[in-house]
Formats: structure tokens, C-alpha cells, sequence
């Protein structure tokens, strides 16, 4: 693989040109982390709102009819549902492991299987997060598995 990197101050914004014969799981993954790193998601914490970089959230999880983003150490309230950030992100590293969270695959730390047909996977801040048996094949297809 070639890397340019054409830098002026003539220009105003960031862009990428992917020149390949095809597009293979490697390439795939690199088009994802671009695609996280140009995304954001609003959220709400103290009566003020922040806008928090993909790669920066660990998961998303609704509880009770709220939805909110955990960062490594912060949880923040978004006024998006579930459903609709999973549309938003199904090109992304992110990955829905129940029917209460999606989960940043790029955050994960390690992964393991339980006794009953579910995973539990291990975030790099060391939360331990449990992907349901129904959303194990979606689970195992994004990680790699």
C-alpha cells in the first residue's frame, strides 16, 4: 500500500482518495475508522450539550425509553434512539449486541464465550458488556470471527 499525504494550506477541508483494484476486509475496516473519524453524535450531560467523535464511544444503550453514550469514562443522554443510530452506523465498527446496546467494536478489548451461548465482551476501559446468543452471528461477522 501507497500513502500520500498532500498538504497545503490552500486547502480548506480534509480529503480522501482510496485508489485500489478491490476492495478487500482490510480495506473495508480502514473505510470504516474514516467513517468514524468525520462522525458525531450530540449528547447531553449537566444541562450542556457536547459533540462526542465515534471513536471516543464505547457503546450506546437505551434505558428506560432514554438513550445514552458511555465514553471511556463519562456517560452522556443522546436524544437519538437505538434504531436509528444503528441505520446511521451500519457501515461503521459499530455492532448491535442486544436489544438494549450497540456496541464500538473498535473499543473492544477481548471477547469471550460463556457456558449458554452468549459472549462477553470486555471493553478497553475494562467494562464487561454481554452480546444476547440472537445477535452473536451479527456480532461474530463484524469482529471477524
Amino acid at each position: 500500500m501507497k500513502l500520500v499525504i498532500d498538504q497545503s494550506k490552500e486547502y480548506k477541508e480534509v480529503e480522501i482518495t482510496i485508489k485500489c483494484g478491490i476492495v478487500d476486509k482490510r480495506l473495508e475496516k480502514l473505510i470504516s475508522q474514516i467513517r468514524l473519524y468525520s462522525f458525531s453524535v450530540l449528547g447531553k450531560k449537566d444541562n450542556k450539550i457536547f459533540n462526542i467523535a465515534l471513536e471516543n464511544i464505547y457503546y450506546f444503550e437505551s434505558v428506560d425509553e432514554k438513550s445514552f453514550i458511555y465514553t471511556e469514562d463519562d456517560v452522556f443522554e443522546t436524544e437519538f434512539k437505538l434504531y436509528e443510530l444503528e441505520k446511521d452506523l451500519v457501515d461503521s465498527r459499530f455492532v448491535r449486541i442486544s436489544k438494549s446496546c450497540i456496541l464500538n467494536i473498535e473499543n473492544l478489548l477481548s471477547v469471550k464465550a460463556l457456558l449458554n451461548g452468549k459472549y462477553e465482551a470486555t471493553m478497553n476501559n475494562d467494562e464487561k458488556l454481554i452480546i444476547n446468543r440472537h445477535y452473536v452471528p451479527l456480532f461474530k461477522e463484524k469482529f471477524g470471527l
